[in-house]
């Protein structure tokens, strides 16, 4: 029996407006993503990956096409109506040095979208939560107010992969989360992400440029 398929993206496009006229980063593109599962994007750089990911999201507008996430159909809502669907769809970029602030702690990095999405009131309770958090994913506590240039690689990736969890959101897009990593560390993420999909049901959106990572960790693959 099929699983519930979690987002469909029917001819989505993202055009951009340049000096050179109009460029074609996203052209008609088609997928279905069903629930528990990872859809593995791959394909060259500068082939509209990203650009797919962050449409999906609506951090970027598209152009056209239609995006249906949890039966809804999303593609006209405004910044407003998403701010309240952030939390159940989250991204993990793949530089996870630029996108942490480096005037916060690790304490105050993983505790950020617990308090920005008001999911816990008291100090004790955001406390606690982080805590199990950095255990989720492997981080010690130890590094609590540590700041990010501080850690390595793949000790940021986890705090990115810790942000994104602390919201229990339902689809997160994995924006080549592991390509700025050295080989060993890729391996440890890799694992770690599987592993949280086998223990909370997470539902994947996996962009990569490397084929061998896609087969390794992707249900499904759009080229």
């Amino acid at each position: 029996m099929a699983n519930k398929v979690i987002l469909e993206v029917e001819n989505l496009t993202k055009y951009f407006n340049t000096p050179g006229g109009l460029l074609h980063a996203v052209d008609g593109v088609n997928f279905k993503v069903e629930e528990g599962r990872t859809l593995g994007i791959v394909g060259e750089s500068g082939c509209g990956k990203s650009t797919t990911g962050r449409t999906i999201l609506k951090l970027l507008e598209p152009t056209s096409g239609k995006i249906i996430f949890d039966g809804q159909d999303i593609t006209g809502y405004s910044r407003k109506q998403m701010r309240s669907l952030r939390r159940e769809m989250q991204m993990v970029f793949q530089d996870p040095f630029s996108s942490l602030d480096p005037r916060q702690t690790v304490s105050q990095l993983i505790s950020e979208p617990i308090i920005e999405h008001k999911l816990l009131k008291t100090k004790s309770e955001i406390e606690k939560r982080t805590l199990q958090l950095m255990e989720t994913v492997g981080l010690a506590e130890r590094y609590i107010n540590v700041y990010p240039h501080e850690l390595d690689g793949g000790r940021r990736q986890r705090i990115g992969i810790a942000r994104a969890l602390a919201v229990e959101p339902k689809l997160i897009v994995c924006d080549e989360p592991v390509s700025a990593l050295d080989v060993s560390i890729q391996a440890q993420i890799l694992n770690l992400l599987r592993q949280l999909q086998q223990d909370m049901g997470l539902t994947y959106i996996f962009i990569t440029h490397d084929l061998s990572v896609v087969k390794y960790f992707s249900d499904d693959i759009a080229v």
